[in-house]
């Protein structure tokens, strides 16, 4: 793969890579925003942004373990594929896994290729999208926006805490704004062949809402904006856009229904995409107000924008290009907050235009020589320190090391009053240094100085080298599966999932069983047979009724874990 005019850079890729001409041409599209813009580099600010923010998504980015149970899960998929050489049929645990489209696993799995199997490699394509995307954002909307706008929107995009830490994960979520934010960029400078090209990236890479998304809010925006006419309809080019699409996205989703059948469509359609919008994965976690709080926190150390952007709003609809970013994140939003599954990354895609509309608040401010905004400083002190607080009373035990907390807390607030300062001086360049200072603090403190505390409580890394050393006698080992991605990616135990003694969950199971749903997650037996081991999380194992605990005997525990060896129990309910 060559990349510009000025130097030839070459990429080894294995062989099994070259058995697969599908996968090679899923794989091209993703270069075509080089084609246009990043080849010839011409313009430092794009080349800055992009170094800056792969630095940051990617320094010390290997010094936490996965977070349970997300990351693993894409891991080890992503190893299996790169073990198996079965690049089409996404597996887990030896099984076929329907859960998501293959792209961020295909990414992963190359990373594996060419860097190791290793956390930072599984991390390493959520690095170069979200830096791909601040970029691209700023070379695409300087012609819309200007200069000034583009550039403050995009530095903003990259710093914002929810964009910052899902960069340095390795889930799916940055693939796929990266995509999105290109498909609907691009339709918004009226570009259709990479506007649907991305549509078909953004099908690969979280599915059906690849299509729905860009469909929805352009027709959104062109209802809003008083543009829905036949012409403008046409206009779009979606009589050859949608097989254009359709081409890109749509092969691998035919091969797997011709494979699996109707297992795939199930599982995949039915169940991970239509059952999730509709029924509550995590009901007890679910409000409609979620997403209120989590854009707040999310857009730290940006929050205090957020009141200026809505008080602006009524003239910015007046700008179609405007318009268009506060259809694009609103609809996001609310789309999310309706959905029966919430979970914080989910509107991720709403931050580029978030941020695009912080930047041009912050750059008319600053070109219109106003007086400093009282309410932006009132807000921006206020979520400085409701963040300082927060660290400070966040459950992470530290034992004798609590001074850490305080230390960041600290220089949270010390960042903070500076930009407070900065702003009110109307240095606004040093108002932005100064934020992205505070949120680089914040970040690389949390990947180094408490990196043990957070391991210790959201992953299994400790617990599986525990694992490693126990004698198993080779009998079976049931893992709860929480632990089971961690377990496989970091041991190669598989071992079994742990059945769920919830009974409403029980049910649930048999329920998508019956459907033919295919998880191989799910365990439907309703209890462990005697001479296994169990491997299960401690508050988990308190909620368990008594009858499961007979037989139980703790060999060890580990952070948030358990080990048990159940043994028999006589008729008369003691343990052989």
């Amino acid at each position: 793969i060559c990349w510009g005019k000025t130097g030839l850079y070459c990429l080894r890729i294995k062989w099994r890579l070259l058995s697969f001409p599908l996968l090679l041409w899923e794989s091209l599209p993703l270069f075509f925003i080089f084609t246009k813009s990043y080849i010839t580099m011409k313009n430092k600010h794009a080349l800055f942004l992009f170094i800056f923010s792969f630095l940051l998504y990617g320094i010390f980015s290997a010094f936490l373990p996965f977070l349970d149970p997300d990351e693993p899960v894409y891991g080890e998929t992503a190893r299996e594929m790169l073990l198996t050489g079965n690049w089409l049929s996404p597996q887990i645990y030896g099984n076929f896994w329907f859960d998501k489209p293959p792209l961020f696993y295909w990414l992963d799995a190359l990373s594996f290729s060419m860097f190791g199997v290793s956390t930072w490699a599984a991390r390493l394509p959520s690095a170069l999208t979200g830096a791909a995307t601040v970029s691209y954002l700023y070379l695409s909307t300087r012609n819309l926006i200007g200069e000034k706008p583009a550039f403050y929107g995009s530095f903003i995009c990259a710093t914002t805490l929810e964009t910052a830490l899902l960069a340095r994960s390795a889930v799916t979520d940055m693939t796929l704004t990266f995509t999105l934010t290109v498909a609907l960029i691009s339709f918004l400078r009226k570009e259709y062949i990479p506007a649907y090209i991305f549509c078909g990236l953004a099908l690969l890479a979280k599915g059906p809402v690849g299509f729905a998304f860009p469909a929805v809010i352009v027709f959104l925006w062109l209802a809003l904006s008083h543009q829905v006419s036949v012409e403008n309809i046409m206009s779009l080019k979606w009589y050859w856009g949608i097989p254009l699409a359709c081409f890109v996205g749509l092969p691998w989703f035919v091969y797997m229904g011709i494979t699996h059948g109707s297992v795939f469509i199930d599982t995949f359609f039915g169940y991970h995409n239509l059952a999730r919008f509709t029924t509550p994965e995590h009901a007890e976690k679910n409000h409609i107000w979620l997403f209120f709080v989590v854009f707040i926190l999310g857009f730290f150390p940006w929050s205090g924008t957020i009141l200026g952007i809505l008080r602006r709003l009524p003239s910015w609809k007046k700008d179609p290009f405007l318009l268009f970013f506060a259809t694009w994140a609103a609809f996001i939003f609310i789309f999310f907050s309706l959905s029966s599954t919430q979970l914080f990354s989910y509107i991720l895609p709403m931050f580029p235009p978030a941020s695009v509309l912080a930047g041009k608040y912050l750059a008319e401010w600053d070109s219109r020589g106003k007086k400093t905004s009282s309410l932006f400083l009132c807000t921006h002190l206020f979520f400085t320190v409701l963040t300082a607080a927060a660290v400070i009373f966040a459950p992470v035990d530290l034992g004798e090391s609590t001074w850490k907390l305080w230390c960041l807390s600290f220089f949270l607030l010390a960042f903070g009053f500076i930009s407070f300062y900065f702003f009110k001086a109307k240095q606004l360049k040093r108002f932005m240094i100064s934020q992205a200072a505070m949120l680089g603090v914040f970040i690389f403190s949390v990947s180094i100085f408490f990196s043990s505390a957070i391991s210790s409580l959201f992953c299994s890394e400790n617990i599986v080298q525990k694992l490693l050393v126990t004698d198993r006698e080779d009998r079976p080992v049931y893992i709860d599966t929480f632990y089971r991605p961690s377990i496989a990616f970091y041991s190669h135990i598989y071992g079994e999932p742990l059945p769920s003694f919830d009974r409403s969950r029980q049910e649930e199971a048999r329920r998508q069983k019956e459907k033919g749903v295919d998880l191989p997650t799910v365990n439907l037996m309703t209890d462990v047979p005697a001479n296994s081991y169990i491997l299960v999380q401690r508050k988990i194992f308190e909620k368990w009724p008594d009858k499961q605990k007979k037989g139980l005997e703790l060999l060890w525990e580990k952070d948030t874990a358990l080990f048990f060896k159940k043994s028999p129990v006589t008729a008369g309910g003691h343990t052989e």
